[in-house]
């Protein structure tokens, strides 16, 4: 392994032990001599967010190419429950909130797809989104895996031909710790979190050990991790602006279907991590590394939606209030729906890393394995059950005030009925859709390395590394959707299974005039419900259920293929008598892809009968990649470097992008299959769908970038750096009319025409910017970390003939910043940071489309947004450290609109959460 500087985490402190070095080395974040590791000595350093700090600059100034990281102490002590939160204070670096905690995160504005993650230098498989059926596909979700177990994430910003290809925006590293770094001891922490919106405290914990021999030729390592949060999410969503026909104003913009939702989660996260180092002799060592991490959501998603359309005849006279073209207030007839929907998400990702390193003649030969699975199962499939009125039986009336981007509120929301009692809407039907991913990666890596001592033109050829990497990576994706539940004999339907009532709290925040409404028991809608002829219950599984045409329609799987090669030499000289280092490469990549789906078409016998056929479906890809990679870094002085990097990367297109399925909204698959033909006349439903493209061709980027970086003699560091991308083949949105056929509870089949999504290479991107950061801190103990990015984007389509539909690429903020002053003296330390980013464009990318486009077709964005986090700790002894963290200390609340800020899409609301406990070592 190789070596360098060290960080533990002690009595939430850090010892960094230079002789002992491995932690954040391995790869190519840190360059350094054999000369330089043999006359290095053992030095301790204060425990503290200032030495965490410090130890990130090192890590910044070592490094081969431009990179930041964030180190054990850094996760501990910034209020991050997860690995995404601690990264959002790197320069570049934006996270994607769910639910108020963080999820991905997006480098240099390109999106969570186009970060190639890896674990100890190896990839991993990815975990779906099947909640909400938006399958990613290389997103990985950095919520699953706890801030306390983890040893540190290195975010390169630039490549090497021996990193991992896949990530335009970055390659993130998340880095365990290995076994002999550690001294033989035991490490816990044990914390409460309180959510305000709930208000639940909840346990939190976590417990590490280590061993080695006193001889360090062996080591162990391990660690479990415990963490539960009970949290609650208000959503108040439009569901668009129309243009309508308002008597006495003409066409204006008029708001369409309005609807509460209050989602609450019961969120639990069990990690365990172990380690074991083995060096036998001088010239042989051999290590493996585990992870586990298992992360469970109960979901209760309780809604009302005011469905709101035809002003000209729903309108209440004299009732309208018309600001600057929009209709922002008024009464209005309308059809009220009460939905609740439950499901247990049930994810877990395995990986385990085997790898040896031996030296002979010469060379260093590193063999490597990783095997890698992520499930994301439904423990409880999703289940919606609604209740639903008639057009006409009641009236809303709202007023969204002149500003509800801005205030992040809205004045009124409120019917004419009592929605607190259960009897006032009438039920609808109750739907089951059951959903099973499972991923799987299997990647086996050689790597040689070996010393030169070779000149040619001035330049000295320092090393020589060469590998070849294989991997073997897998999708498979089930989906099952019921409408047909019948209740058990001898159960009946009563009011008592609608009759819980919402939180008193929802949307106290966000409406200043709301109503209160009841939603469904559960556990009496499971008790009482069977699927018909199919199953015993409501809670099957997809392998439960024989699949339907529809369900073969929307399931999928993917297979690829991937093999790489790669070549680097380093070399170092100087101009001028400036020394500088670097390395220059080439990787060569294939990819073969096989996606496996099921065709369905409607055919007619030409009597007027229309039946469903499927016919399984195969399709192969191939491509391949050739990646250069140049990094110059020139050492100006003491504290003073200038790096350069140009290089190609590439990101393949996500695995539902591959997909050869469609899938369409839930919601139009029951109305249609409730009333067939019928539901085709009212406009409420959604005749939309979206489907994959297995012949998509992968995202290739030019990369140019300069960095200037000035390290402070004592503490601290000033770096600014310019980044440009150039990516082509890149993905939109396609839209195209398609027959789909739908099926009818009479046992008919229906060809509908419907608007289907898909995604195509259109054109190219550039990305380009800059990038600040500073560090410091005074003698009195007070100092600062700041970073910001500033970032701009242009597209130009390729496609001819087509209409467009963009305002920019998307998760790009012009602006982005993190601030955060800190103060250490003696036992006690605290800090506080605020974390801003400017509106971004949050749909998929751009849409294009081969039709005219739609009059009230829109984009959304999210307003510029920041997040006030705080954290304190006082050190009792050696032993023992007290720790409070606050985040969203100002209870902020996101907010997204569309085309302009004049146009409301939705408010969140999700509160304060308080962690507070105790950190010890013994």
């Amino acid at each position: 392994m190789s070596t360098g500087l060290f960080i533990s985490q002690k009595f939430g402190c850090l010892l960094a032990t230079a002789s002992t070095a491995a932690l954040l080395t391995s790869g190519p974040v840190l360059a350094q001599s054999n000369d330089e590791q043999k006359t290095l000595e053992t030095v301790t350093v204060s425990g503290s967010y200032a030495g965490s700090l410090d130890r990130s600059l090192d890590l910044k100034r070592n490094s081969e190419v431009i990179a930041d990281a964030v180190v054990a102490s850094d996760i501990g002590k910034l209020p991050a429950v997860n690995v995404a939160e601690a990264l959002q204070r790197v320069p570049g670096v934006t996270i994607v909130r769910e639910a108020g905690e963080g999820q991905f995160i997006s480098v240099r504005g390109l999106g969570p797809n186009f970060q190639a993650v890896t674990l100890n230098g190896m990839p991993m498989a990815y975990n779906e989104n099947i909640r909400t059926s938006g399958q990613s596909g290389r997103q990985f979700r950095l919520r699953i895996l706890p801030a306390d177990l983890i040893g540190g994430v290195v975010v390169n910003k630039t490549s090497t031909a021996d990193m991992i290809e896949g990530g335009i925006g970055s390659n993130v590293d998340i880095r365990l710790v290995d076994p002999l770094d550690r001294n033989t001891s035991i490490s816990a922490s044990v914390f409460g979190s309180y959510e305000e919106r709930t208000e639940a405290l909840t346990p939190n914990g976590a417990v590490s050990a280590s061993w080695k021999t006193a001889d360090d030729t062996f080591g162990v390592i391990g660690g479990i991790s415990f963490s539960q949060r009970e949290v609650q999410f208000d959503r108040l969503q439009k569901g668009g602006w129309r243009t309508e026909d308002v008597t006495g104003f003409g066409e204006i913009r008029a708001p369409g279907d309005t609807r509460y939702t209050v989602e609450e989660e019961d969120r639990d996260r069990l990690s365990i991590v172990g380690g074991l180092q083995w060096k036998p002799s001088d010239n042989l060592e051999i290590d493996a590394d585990l992870l586990f991490s298992q992360f469970n959501n109960e979901i209760a998603e309780r809604r009302i939606t005011y469905q709101m359309s035809n002003y000209s005849n729903t309108l209440v006279p004299d009732t309208a209030v018309v600001d600057n073209g929009r209709l922002i207030a008024g009464t209005i007839d309308t059809r009220i729906r009460n939905t609740t929907e439950f499901s247990d998400q049930a994810h877990e990702n395995l990986i385990f890393i085997a790898g040896a390193k031996y030296d002979k003649f010469g060379w260093s030969f590193e063999p490597k394995l990783s095997l890698s699975e992520a499930t994301s199962d439904l423990d409880t499939p999703l289940q919606r059950i609604e209740y639903r009125n008639s057009f006409g039986d009641g009236q809303l009336s709202f007023n969204f005030g002149t500003d509800p981007v801005g205030s992040a509120e809205i004045v009124t929301l409120q019917s004419n009925l009592d929605l607190t009692d259960p009897s006032t809407i009438p039920f609808r039907r109750y739907r089951i859709r059951a959903m099973n991913s499972k991923d799987e990666d299997m990647t086996l890596a050689l790597n040689a390395s070996r010393e030169l001592e070779a000149v040619f033109g001035g330049i000295e050829f320092t090393d020589f590394k060469t590998g070849i990497q294989y991997s073997d990576r897998s999708r498979d994706y089930q989906r099952r959707d019921r409408s047909s539940t019948t209740l058990r004999p001898g159960f009946s339907l009563t009011d008592d299974f609608n009759g819980l009532l919402a939180p008193a709290n929802a949307f106290d925040q966000s409406v200043q005039n709301r109503e209160s409404f009841t939603s469904a028991n559960f556990d009496l809608w499971r008790a009482a419900y069977v699927i018909d002829g199919e199953f015993d219950g409501v809670e099957p599984s997809a392998s439960d259920l024989t699949p339907t045409a529809g369900d073969l329609r929307n399931s999928y799987g993917v297979e690829e293929e991937i093999i790489s090669v790669f070549g680097r030499l380093d070399f170092e000289s100087e101009i001028s008598g400036t020394p500088f280092t670097g390395n220059l490469g080439l990787r060569y990549v294939t990819t073969d892809s096989t996606v496996n789906g099921t065709i369905a078409t409607a055919e007619s016998d030409g009597a007027g009968s229309v039946t469903t056929v499927t016919t399984p479906a195969t399709f192969e890809n191939s491509y391949e990649e050739l990646l250069p990679s140049l990094s110059v870094n020139f050492e100006l002085n003491d504290n003073m470097m200038l790096r350069f990097g140009v290089s190609k990367t590439m990101t393949r297109p996500s695995l539902s992008e591959l997909r050869s399925s469609i899938n369409t909204n839930s919601s139009t698959l029951s109305e249609i299959f409730d009333r067939g033909s019928d539901a085709l006349s009212d406009p409420t439903i959604n005749l939309t769908g979206s489907g994959g493209n297995p012949n998509l061709a992968p995202y290739a980027s030019w990369n140019f970038d300069a960095s200037y970086e000035w390290y402070f003699d004592t503490f601290g560091a000033f770096s600014a750096g310019a980044f440009y991308k150039d990516v082509s083949n890149y993905i939109a949105s396609d839209i195209e009319i398609q027959s789909i056929p739908f099926a009818v509870n009479d046992g008919s089949t229906l060809a509908v025409d419907i608007a289907v999504s898909s995604p195509a290479n259109v054109g190219d991107v550039e990305i380009y910017g800059l990038e600040l950061g500073y560090t410091n801190k005074l003698d009195i103990g007070l100092g600062v970390s700041a970073t910001a990015t500033f970032a701009e984007s242009d597209l130009e389509l390729d496609l001819e003939g087509v209409g467009i539909q963009t305002a920019g690429i998307q998760g790009i903020s012009d602006t982005s910043f993190s601030i955060t002053p800190f103060y250490e003296k003696g036992p006690f330390e605290a800090n506080i940071s605020y974390t801003w980013r400017d509106d971004f464009l949050t749909d998929s990318g751009v849409s294009v489309t081969s039709r005219p486009v739609a009059e009230d077709t829109s984009q959304t964005f999210q307003k510029g947004f920041g997040t006030l986090d705080a954290g304190a700790s006082f050190h009792y002894n050696e032993n023992l450290e007290f720790f409070v963290q606050g985040t969203n200390l100002t209870e902020e609340r996101p907010v997204t609109y569309t085309d302009s800020e004049d146009f409301l899409h939705q408010i969140h609301t999700y509160g304060r959460t308080v962690n507070f406990g105790v950190r010890g070592q013994f």
